[in-house]
């Protein structure tokens, strides 16, 4: 996500060595739902102008029942909810929702849309209002009433749809609709539109329950949604969900006289998007592998879509050209456990689920085949080794080979991102197999905490600190020419190195400058990293390199935060403590570190290494 107001350089939470620099991590203060409240009833006025200017061109209610059903619709994207048991089910049906880890029981279903379970359990998030008006559970809802026909889960939607209409009038404002506390960010609009929204019609509007009065009234929402987002465009991943999003409501309801409009100029602004984001090595421009999967999917979605609909002559020439590029990105960088690296926000996602769709559109491609089948079918990626480097999103992929059990480290030599970013300039992670040794740990939800700044800033990474204190820049963001790491892979021995010259701490001072050197000898299974740390200033500092490692032991809060793993998974425990190793250096103009690696696998699991004039492990 890339919009919101920036909070770069404010401390946080007391701890002057913990900062945002992400314009989504909003202020910990709760909010106010007063002056949305207060728009309610203009917007329900909005509502009924809307209905009475489209009731003349709109078909029945009873012609969207009985109208041909549209199997095209996938319920298995941005779902991830909807994988449950019906026990599970039961409880949404119940009013119960988890959003973003955090779980709330609204009484007898009726959920309160503009509610914030995070600002009542703590620590804020607004991640939660809003990411509740995506509604994801509906799809779970749908599935289970396709697979049941039980009505039971029809009158739980449907009560839940009439809530949010009366609470939101259906119409989105043209002022303040990404503000806190809103339900129509534009990220949400287009998320819903292109999943639960799409799913939850075609499951529902069969059923009694779902009156024709509130189904009319769903539909008419989302056509003013759709126009919105078409009107109110952002920019970065945002963009590809929203266009997406009016993209299938186009294909779900061609009835109106736009949609036709709307699907040709959602397309070219989409086709014409992934071509600025994705870079010229297959990466998005975020740098986030999360990020890049949303980009992903949602071509993928898209492409599948029109083809199935009829409309796949007109997808443009290099649209396939540009999703090609974007699979070659993450084959590059794919863990042995067929994840990647948790480089700045991001989930552990397994790539046999996100990329699927690739194997199904490049059929001829047998390394991606290999790719979304864990390396059950296909073929592993030809070349001369199975190392890779991406120039311009500043990735180094080091490994032994293409196997289950292969040695695997990647290292970030490159730009901040377009958004997304963390402090973590020379950070790595290192692998064997399907064990992660090393970690980065994506950084936390998107929550106004210290665990959230500690995971942004450079003490949760695998970097230098200068006088206590990390990393910390705004720039660059991206990159147009490709970065020089003196990379080179050969059978036995892979190297890369990079630069880190800008600024420390909170005040952005050019204290010291760093160089960072990684050399893996394949023949032997290890690791030498080089590190040389030189004053920028003139004055001596002392100088500290920080491993984080994935051994679970107690985290620290005092003096600073260590030893702990901020991760954004909700299936485990978010954050959790593991292992922060500190190497000192003595005070000084310069000093030169030399660790060596030697990763073993589980159970003799362990990161030793070796330091000039000492060792630690």
């Amino acid at each position: 996500m890339t919009t919101g107001n920036a909070l770069n350089g404010k401390s946080h939470a007391g701890d002057p060595h913990i900062w945002f620099d992400e314009g989504e991590v909003a202020s910990a203060a709760t909010p106010r739902r007063g002056s949305l409240l207060c728009n309610i009833r203009k917007l329900i006025a909005l509502a009924a102008v809307l209905c009475a200017a489209t009731a003349d061109a709109l078909p029945s209610a009873a012609y969207f029942r009985t109208r041909p059903a549209k199997p095209e619709i996938d319920s298995g994207v941005f779902a991830r909810d909807a994988a449950r048991d019906l026990g599970e089910v039961d409880r949404i049906v119940k009013g119960e929702i988890e959003v973003v880890g955090v779980t709330w029981a609204f009484p007898s279903n009726r959920v309160d849309w503009l509610f914030d379970a995070s600002a009542k359990k703590g620590p804020y998030n607004p991640e939660w209002t809003w990411q509740l008006n995506r509604m994801s559970f509906w799809t779970a809802l749908a599935r289970a009433y396709t697979r049941t026909g039980d009505e039971k889960y029809a009158r739980a939607f449907t009560q839940q749809f009439s809530d949010w209409l009366k609470q939101t009038g259906g119409v989105p404002p043209e002022r303040g609709y990404n503000n806190r506390g809103s339900p129509w960010r534009t990220i949400e609009e287009g998320i819903r539109l292109m999943g639960s929204w799409s799913v939850a019609f075609e499951a529902f509007r069969k059923s009694p329950a779902f009156t024709d009065e509130l189904l009319l009234a769903f539909i008419k929402s989302a056509h003013a949604q759709a126009r919105h987002l078409i009107a109110h465009r952002t920019g970065g991943n945002w963009l590809l969900m929203e266009m997406t999003g009016a993209y299938f409501f186009a294909l779900d309801f061609p009835e109106f006289e736009d949609s036709e409009s709307i699907r040709r100029e959602a397309l070219r602004v989409f086709s014409q998007a992934i071509k600025e984001q994705v870079l010229p090595d297959g990466f998005h421009y975020e740098l986030s592998p999360n990020y890049h999967q949303v980009f992903h999917s949602s071509a993928t979605r898209l492409y599948l879509r029109a083809q199935a609909c009829g409309f796949g002559h007109e997808i443009p020439k290099d649209f396939l050209d540009t999703l090609r590029l974007g699979t070659e990105g993450p084959l590059a960088l794919v863990t042995p456990a067929f994840t990647l690296p948790n480089f700045n926000d991001t989930f552990t996602d397994p790539l046999a689920s996100s990329l699927s769709a690739a194997a199904k559109i490049f059929p001829e491609r047998r390394d991606f085949l290999w790719l979304v089948t864990n390396g059950r079918e296909g073929e592993p990626p030809k070349g001369e080794t199975a190392s890779r480097y991406l120039p311009y999103s500043g990735f180094a992929a080091m490994r032994t080979d293409w196997t289950s059990d292969a040695t695997y480290l990647a290292f970030d030599v490159g730009p901040l991102g377009m958004g997304h970013w963390h402090q973590d300039k020379l950070s790595f992670v290192l692998w064997k197999g399907n064990e992660c040794l090393v970690f980065d740990d994506g950084g936390g939800q998107y929550e106004a905490s210290r665990r959230r700044g500690y995971g942004l800033s450079g003490y949760d990474h695998n970097t230098l600190l200068v006088d206590g204190l990390a990393q910390n820049r705004l720039n660059p963001r991206r990159v147009t020419a490709p970065i020089d790491a003196g990379w080179r892979s050969t059978r036995d021995e892979d190297f890369a190195f990079g630069i880190y010259d800008q600024e420390f701490g909170q005040k952005r001072q050019k204290l010291a400058k760093q160089r960072r050197e990684i050399t893996f000898d394949k023949t032997r299974d290890v690791i030498t990293i080089c590190d040389v740390a030189e004053s920028a200033d003139g004055r001596e500092h002392d100088y500290t390199l920080l491993f984080e490692r994935a051994e679970a032991v107690t985290g620290r809060l005092k003096p600073s935060m260590a030893g702990w793993f901020v991760g954004r998974e909700y299936l485990v425990p978010m954050v959790r403590p593991a292992t922060t190793v500190f190497v000192k250096a003595p005070k000084g103009k310069a000093h030169r570190f030399r660790t060596v690696l030697r990763p073993f696998s589980y159970p003799l699991r362990t990161c030793g290494g070796m330091l000039s004039g000492g060792s630690y492990k």
